[in-house]
């Protein structure tokens, strides 16, 4: 059985369960893999985004303050729980759950739930090297003089930064001169920003709805090039 039906196969076997509304497997940088969403009124795409800033910022905060890594992270809402922990190769499960119902039966059960689906899903991933390819890696192969590639959330938060230094507070000037260039004239969609220096340039490019791709090179090129490297990149990893 193909990796991705393997993955799908699980996911729609834990929803089973009607205590779960759904489940997402996403990738680390914002991208749903595999999902089972029983929820109508759940956008699917925000909370792959979500779910994989989630734990990348989670990450960064219990490494710099406990120096250990994420196990799991919980989100309650009125009448939900979130339940996000990573996967191996750096992806990412998030399961929403009915609160109330979830609370009755015993949170740390379900805690444990997650965990083996996820166990199980690492081991699959592992074993057939899925996915082989994501939009980081097609950046970097397509534009090999890049000095730096992020991925981030439209509202500036990081998904992808490297390299890493500063990583948060350059997310977050990219988000603001974007959202700034976005915003200059009203109904017209955002397409891509660039701010040039003497010899290199910063190409930030939007995604999707919800996150922004930037890439800083460190000489001129021509534009019209490097815009159609980038789409093509975005493309390819939408595949």
């Amino acid at each position: 059985m193909e990796p991705v039906n393997e993955l799908s196969n699980l996911l729609e076997e834990i929803v089973k369960d009607k205590v779960i509304k759904g489940i997402i497997l996403t990738s680390k940088e914002g991208r749903s893999e595999s999902t089972v969403i029983l929820e109508e009124s759940v956008n699917k795409n925000k909370l792959a985004a979500g779910s994989a800033t989630l734990l990348a910022i989670s990450s960064q905060m219990i490494e710099k303050l406990l120096d250990q890594t994420t196990d799991y992270i919980l989100s309650f809402t009125q009448n939900n729980l979130i339940i996000t922990l990573p996967v191996a190769s750096g992806m990412v499960l998030s399961a929403l759950l009915d609160r109330e119902k979830a609370e009755s039966k015993g949170v740390e059960s379900y805690i444990t739930k997650i965990q083996n689906v996820s166990q199980k899903m690492a081991e699959i991933i592992e074993l057939s090297e899925y996915p082989k390819k994501g939009l980081f890696i097609n950046v970097k192969n397509a534009i090999p003089e890049a000095k730096a590639i992020a991925i981030l959330t439209k509202e500036g938060i990081p998904l992808i930064v490297h390299p890493a230094e500063e990583g948060i507070t350059l997310s977050g000037m990219i988000s603001a001169i974007f959202s700034i260039s976005s915003n200059m004239i009203s109904n017209d969609n955002s397409d891509y920003s660039i701010v040039a220096g003497k010899e290199g340039m910063i190409i930030t490019q939007q995604i999707d709805d919800d996150r922004l791709l930037a890439v800083a090179i460190p000489k001129k090129v021509k534009i019209k090039d490097i815009i159609t490297k980038l789409k093509e990149a975005v493309k390819e990893s939408e595949t």
